[in-house]
């Protein structure tokens, strides 16, 4: 996984037409050199990469100050979303579409736009899900995270990439914003701790990553490790299964 900022070429700050204050005082100068005759053409390039760079300083920051709005302002989400494993049990996970419907509005208040793009993976069948927060002034921010398809039981190839496409959106959105998930409503409070014998939130889904990467079947593996629900597993359970997942993962490779 990886972030990173950029900011498409030749693509200046801009809002309802105005120029940031220190690029149109910037501007009044080169006007006003531009208009003597004796100008040097070297000062005048020169005033005119000082412009771009404050064009571009400016808007760096106006998009830093539009994300911690928009991140302090987005709420825990909840964990709507249930697997269930049969008799097995289950597990909850918070829904695309749920995270989407809170921070959609946030981002638009701030002149964000959240959107996701996908490549191959070069090295393996993999997907990688590149999401990008955009501001209205042109700068841009990116995470990504590769995934491989989601091949569960009883999914599909299709429904398995579509499986693979939400939980990376997710992913991406939660390391760009900084979302926080919670099992339930808890009205801004957070709840109590889990007991601390009981696998983390991470490591949950690092679980489920390396389900997914092995194609093993999730309620063979809980019945294996000992334990219900991913929820309920504890951390000699999590590092028995962990082992378990990485062997059969290496071992797929070497073969």
């Amino acid at each position: 996984m990886s972030e990173v900022i950029e900011r498409p070429m030749g693509q200046n700050v801009a809002e309802k037409g105005q120029m940031p204050p220190q690029a149109a005082t910037m501007m009044q100068v080169i006007a006003s050199a531009a208009a003597n005759p004796d100008c040097d053409i070297e000062k005048m390039q020169a005033l005119l990469n000082m412009q771009s760079q404050l064009i571009e300083r400016e808007a760096r920051a106006e998009f830093s100050a539009a994300m911690a709005t928009a991140c302090g302002a987005i709420p825990q989400v909840n964990r709507n979303g249930v697997v269930s494993l049969g008799q097995k049990g289950g597990y909850k996970f918070t829904k695309w579409e749920d995270m989407d419907k809170v921070i959609r509005p946030i981002l638009a208040e701030n002149n964000l736009r959240l959107s996701f793009n996908t490549r191959s993976s070069e090295n393996s069948g993999a997907k990688v899900i590149v999401g990008t927060i955009s501001h209205a002034n042109g700068q841009s921010q990116s995470a990504e995270i590769e995934l491989p398809l989601d091949a569960g039981q009883g999914r599909n190839a299709l429904q398995g990439f579509g499986s693979t496409i939400s939980y990376g959106k997710r992913y991406c959105a939660e390391m760009l914003l900084n979302i926080v998930r919670c099992d339930e409503d808890t009205d801004g409070r957070y709840q109590s701790r889990q007991p601390t014998d009981v696998i983390t939130a991470e490591q949950k889904e690092e679980i489920i990553g390396l389900l997914q990467e092995s194609g093993k079947d999730t309620g063979q593996f809980l019945a294996w490790v000992g334990t219900k629900t991913l929820d309920a597993m504890t951390l000699p359970q999590f590092e028995k299964g962990k082992r378990g997942l990485l062997r059969a993962i290496n071992g797929a490779v070497q073969s």
